[in-house]
């Protein structure tokens, strides 16, 4: 099943993604598929991504969420790892890089606040596996004054 199909055939756990963004995922991310890898994704809002990361990558990945919200432990599950931090806090990554090692794949969906991206990207890219993927999702906030961005 791709992801599109995924999304769409969806019962679990609510998805919130741009539509657009299924085919750039589905080219980019599928050759990452049904091996071993850490997924990271900042920001889980329902936490029906996460879900959906581990249906599309395969029982071999590790998909670790993010997010500053304590209730998003609730997200947590067989193959699913939830950790409460700050995505622009260096301590707190540090510690995530630690524990689960480099990722393979960095997707930011967190705070979409411009100085947030920049200190999570300046801190993981780094770290992120040479061949690997850093995607952020919905930069079109870097120019609305409100998330830190200029129009």
């Amino acid at each position: 099943m791709n992801l599109w199909q995924d999304f769409v055939n969806n019962e679990k756990k609510i998805i919130h993604k741009c539509l657009h963004y299924f085919p750039i995922y589905e080219k980019h991310f599928s050759p990452w598929r049904n091996k071993t890898l850490n997924f990271l994704e900042i920001g889980l809002s329902k936490g029906g991504s996460l879900q959906m990361w581990r249906r599309f990558f395969g029982p071999m990945a590790t998909v670790i969420g993010i997010d500053i919200n304590p209730e998003c432990l609730a997200h947590q599950e067989e193959g699913i790892h939830v950790r409460i931090g700050d995505q622009s806090d260096p301590v707190f990554l540090g510690l995530l890089i630690e524990e689960f090692g480099q990722p393979d794949i960095v997707l930011d969906d967190g705070s979409h606040r411009m100085d947030h991206i920049k200190k999570s990207f300046e801190f993981l890219y780094p770290k992120t596996f040479k061949n690997g993927l850093y995607v952020v999702e919905d930069l079109h906030t870097a120019y609305w004054e409100e998330y830190g961005g200029i129009d």
